[in-house]
């Protein structure tokens, strides 16, 4: 592969920023990682797996179909971001979240579990089935002890000794935000070259970008198709609809998060209102029974002191 020329470096001093598409927008990401040219995605998945320290280096891939089909009337139809499989066999499923999403980790499962479940052919055995490998790349992290750490993986393993107990399932966890934190502070490693060019909307130094592509080919390369496909009328049009449509889905669900919390926050006041009635029944029945007490006290004495009386008037009649 041919070194930067001059003329490519002059390219890289007169990129528009402002001009890009977003890659955490699906819409670009999937344009830029999933058609046409497989070395973008290939570079990015190697420098993932070596980023977790694992012995796999991808050499070629096929794109195949994002979409997973419902099990059942009740289940919802998914689309990945990215859905490849690797000439080993394994298949890699990738999402990118660019707003916060609850319960991330269990919908990667969910997503792991319905195509490992659907991978297994006909007379093969259990034991013949490729890995199914999860990517998600997130706006925060998966877990909230852990919230400055860029890359989590995850697989199953043996609690007492730690071992691996099956390279099945392999999720990945990409924490956007935690990088842009961090970025500056150290040298990068190739996946944070690539999370440089992914976030590159929230960093203030564009220069880590020219630094990046004049460091790595491949990357330079991504960021020059990038800007191609951004300067395109239609796809820019496509983009931004769909970022439009990203845009007022989470302006929905950010209203409906808060009327659901307003309307908890009413419930939690309205239930302490109501157990300060409670209390406040309780100490009136307390004190109502204190009184009918009292009350019977007193008759009891009247009762006495009447007794008293006739049997005095009784005396003296006698």
């Amino acid at each position: 592969m041919a070194k930067l020329t001059i003329k490519d470096k002059n390219w890289l001093d007169n990129l528009d920023f402002s001009q890009l598409m977003d890659l955490r927008i699906d819409y670009a990401f999937k344009l830029l990682f999933a058609t046409g040219e497989t070395l973008y995605l290939i570079s990015l998945l190697n420098a993932i797996f070596a980023s977790a320290g694992i012995a796999r280096r991808v050499k070629s891939l096929k794109i195949i179909s994002p979409q997973l089909e419902r099990q059942s009337e009740e289940d919802k139809l998914s689309i990945l971001d990215v859905r490849a499989e690797l000439d080993d066999g394994s298949e890699v499923l990738i999402e990118m979240h660019l707003y916060d999403m609850e319960e991330l980790k269990y919908k990667t499962i969910h997503s792991w579990a319905r195509v490992y479940n659907s991978g297994l052919k006909s007379g093969q055995d259990y034991s013949e089935q490729a890995p199914v490998i999860c990517v998600s790349f997130m706006a925060k992290a998966v877990d909230s002890s852990e919230p400055n750490k860029i890359h989590k993986c995850c697989k199953i393993a043996d609690i007492e000794s730690k071992k691996i107990f099956t390279d099945a399932l392999e999720l990945h966890y990409i924490n956007m935000k935690a990088f842009v934190n961090a970025v500056g502070n150290t040298n990068m490693s190739k996946l944070e070259k690539w999370l440089a060019v992914m976030t590159e909307k929230d960093l203030a130094d564009k220069a880590i970008i020219k630094d990046v592509c004049e460091q790595e080919e491949d990357i330079a390369m991504a960021v020059a198709t990038l800007e191609k496909m951004s300067m395109d009328r239609y796809t820019r049009e496509a983009y931004e609809k769909r970022q439009q449509e990203i845009d007022m889905y989470y302006l929905r669900q950010n209203r409906k998060n808060k009327q659901i919390a307003e309307q908890a926050k009413a419930l939690a006041e309205q239930e302490k209102i109501n157990a300060e009635q409670a209390k406040a029944l309780v100490e009136q029945e307390k004190i109502n029974a204190e009184q009918a007490k009292a009350l019977a006290e007193m008759q009891a004495a009247l009762a006495e002191q009447a007794k008293i009386i006739a049997d005095l008037t009784a005396k003296k009649g006698d």
